[in-house]
């Protein structure tokens, strides 16, 4: 369970209880839940910046005003080094002097570096913090005896929008693309390059070599997470079956397919190097380890893919995650080549796809995977008319 807490490890009570009842109790990750808690602590710190008790001002009708919200909205597009800075200077005493109006304007902290972060991230902490806001201004309620003041909850209303209408515009990439899988050249490239004995493998032990090898099998058959990945045990994993068990997600617990020579992959590593680590180094029973044994870390992972990119020259795009849109492309193409009456209806081909990757029913992250081999096809069919009409001509 994630829980916010303050310099004094206490819980706040609003931040909290928001959290738990429209992220956690609904079947939100944990991971979900945790940034968004980051998000609202990031509130607090503006509030503690600018001297304002958060928690008396979300209970109290006046609420916060236009002025300050549209403040905290540029907090938020801040990032974490200059957000701690502007608290840590706003805490220190300071002599009386004559400053410049765009001090003022700005807090009073004139040597904070405005280093902001992305307008994709600004935007999200916004968004989280303007909910948050919303849910305090519902909660708002005047006692029996007073009737509710229409200008004061029309006043929180105007607040909380000026905070949602300084979110960022993120600038799409190429025509809204999310980042794509790899080409099936570079795939060629990697599957030499993870192959244990090949000359173009960076690794130089055996247990490396068989290991990662086996981490890159997974990673592209399964369209595994990285951090799903870490959470394998050796118990998770049936030989017989051809099945691996995905305890630990971020999102859906799943069972996905392994093709044979996976599993025979696997059951070669256990045999002859997993089972080679001291006892007491692999009791805990996580399948990709150190070899000393210890739970490989999803920096570690990170750091496979790093070096393979540093000593084989390969693209800056091959990542872990990576390998997960590169597998979504490949399913889109092997339905398309399916014969026309054995392919599965469009909402069939979404729940297929939701339930492999690890997401919600009611997700649409798929329309996202799908999109390089949308616009492809696309691209396609534009060409072939664009040489039909040439060829008329």
């Amino acid at each position: 369970m994630v829980v916010l807490v303050d310099h004094e490890g206490r819980p706040p009570f609003l931040p909290n209880i928001y959290a738990t009842l429209r992220y956690r109790d609904v079947g939100f990750a944990a991971t979900t839940t945790e940034k968004v808690l980051r998000s609202l602590g990031m509130a607090y710190l503006w509030a503690i910046s600018r001297k304002i008790d958060l928690d008396q001002a979300l209970r109290s009708e006046t609420f916060l005003s236009i002025e300050q919200c549209e403040d905290l909205a540029f907090f938020l597009r801040m990032d974490r080094g200059a957000q701690d800075q502007l608290v840590a200077e706003s805490l220190e005493i300071r002599t009386r002097k004559i400053v410049r109006l765009e001090q003022v304007r700005s807090g009073g902290a004139p040597n904070v570096p405005r280093t902001l972060i992305s307008a994709v991230e600004g935007g999200y902490r916004i968004r989280t913090v303007a909910n948050f806001l919303e849910f305090n201004h519902e909660r708002i309620n005047p006692k029996a005896s007073e009737k509710p003041r229409k200008d004061l909850s029309k006043s929180r209303e105007r607040a909380i929008a000026a905070l949602r209408a300084q979110e960022p515009r993120a600038t799409p990439s190429d025509e809204g693309d999310a980042p794509e899988g790899l080409s099936e050249e570079v795939m060629d490239a990697l599957d030499a390059a993870f192959e244990p004995g090949s000359e173009t493998n960076p690794f130089q032990s055996d247990f490396h070599q068989y290991r990662n090898h086996l981490m890159y099998r997974i990673f592209t058959e399964t369209a595994i997470r990285r951090s799903e990945l870490r959470y394998i045990r050796v118990e998770d994993i049936n030989h017989a079956t051809r099945r691996v068990g995905i305890r630990v997600s971020k999102t859906i617990a799943r069972t996905l397919p392994l093709s044979e020579q996976t599993a025979d992959d696997f059951h070669q590593f256990v045999m002859k190097h997993w089972s080679n680590i001291p006892v007491t180094g692999r009791k805990h029973g996580y399948l990709f380890t150190t070899k000393t044994g210890d739970h490989l870390s999803l920096e570690a992972i990170n750091l496979v893919f790093r070096e393979l990119r540093r000593k084989s020259y390969l693209p800056a795009s091959i990542a872990p995650h990576s390998m997960r849109r590169t597998w979504n492309d490949r399913l889109s193409r092997a339905i398309d080549a399916l014969p026309p009456e054995e392919r599965m209806k469009p909402e069939k081909e979404k729940q297929m796809r939701n339930r492999l990757n690890g997401w919600s029913k009611n997700s649409s992250m798929e329309e996202r995977y799908a999109r390089r081999h949308i616009r492809e096809k696309a691209d396609k069919i534009a060409e072939e008319l664009a040489n039909s009409l040439r060829d008329k001509k």
